[in-house]
């Protein structure tokens, strides 16, 4: 089969929820936006989090995202996902349900605006090596997963980050999430792409308005673990161990690099961690399309 045929079997789609950190998404979509064929963005009709505030997007973000779109592949979605009814991540599971399915059959990679994929140029040549899995879904479900490199803390010369194979679900040929963005009923496989995310590297402001309107606000004490936070810098960041908010050993230890922005971490972190993406058997999938049809 040609290139071009293969092509059009093997589209890449990336959704966005876009709220109070709006920002961030620039740096996101530049990682990513030579490689994709469209890009949607869900944005609540009434400006609000999913705890129900208020937050404003200014008529300056649209005019520049109308600039760095020049192939016209970025569409914005709108809807009501804020539900009074819903805690804070139920209406966070309900908005990526939405917005997947906005997506169109092929690849679905669901990103927050605060997550760079830093070689998205070699994931795209993986997806669509791939490409014959987004065929027939329903036969071969599957989420490939990544690893998070969490920017935790901007200090002084650099952040503090966390790099220990923490694991997350972005990529899918699905159209319904279990949860957030999981979904354990299908096959799950961690393919060893590095994403960097900058959960925590935020100004206090921003570290304030994040605690009160994302799906963890009910998760555990966020103040008090805003206040463990702001204490660090770097002197004290080697003494701390087991400090992920909800599961402990999944932040074991903090490392430093040393950069001014994030921009730079990127440029930094790539040269000395180059993807190195894992191959799948093909016979993984014929054992899964076997048993979906004859069993």
């Amino acid at each position: 089969m040609c290139k071009n045929k293969i092509n059009r079997f093997c589209r890449l789609e990336v959704s966005y929820l876009l709220s109070y950190d709006y920002e961030m998404i620039f740096l996101s979509i530049k990682q990513l936006y030579n490689y994709v064929d469209r890009i949607v963005i869900a944005i609540d009709k009434d400006f609000k989090t999913w705890s129900g505030n208020d937050f404003i997007i200014p008529d300056s973000f649209f005019e520049r995202m109308k600039e760095i779109d020049f192939e016209e592949k970025i569409e914005f979605y709108k809807d009501f996902f804020f539900i009074p009814t819903n805690s804070p991540i139920e209406n966070e599971s309900r908005e990526r349900n939405l917005a997947l399915k906005k997506l169109a059959r092929g690849w679905k990679i669901q990103l927050d605006v605060d997550e760079y994929v830093y070689d998205f140029e070699e994931l795209s040549k993986y997806l669509k090596k791939y490409w014959y899995l987004t065929l027939l879904p329903k036969f071969t479900p599957i989420n490939f997963k990544g690893n998070l490199i969490t920017l935790f803390k901007k200090i002084d010369k650099g952040y503090l980050y966390i790099e220990n194979k923490e694991e997350f679900a972005f990529i899918t040929n699905q159209s319904q999430n279990q949860f957030t963005r999981k979904n354990y009923k299908i096959r799950n496989i961690n393919i060893n792409i590095n994403v960097i995310h900058n959960s925590w590297a935020r100004d206090n402001k921003e570290i304030i308005n994040k605690i009160k309107n994302w799906g963890h606000r009910d998760d555990f004490d966020t103040f008090e673990y805003f206040e463990f936070w702001k204490k660090l810098n770097e002197e004290n960041y080697k003494e701390v161990n087991d400090f992920h908010p909800t599961v402990p050993s999944v932040w074991n230890r903090l490392l430093f690099l040393e950069c001014k922005n994030e921009e730079e971490f990127i440029r930094n972190y790539s040269k000395t961690n180059l993807q190195k993406i894992v191959k799948i058997p093909f016979s993984i999938f014929l054992k899964a399309l076997y048993n979906k049809v004859f069993k």
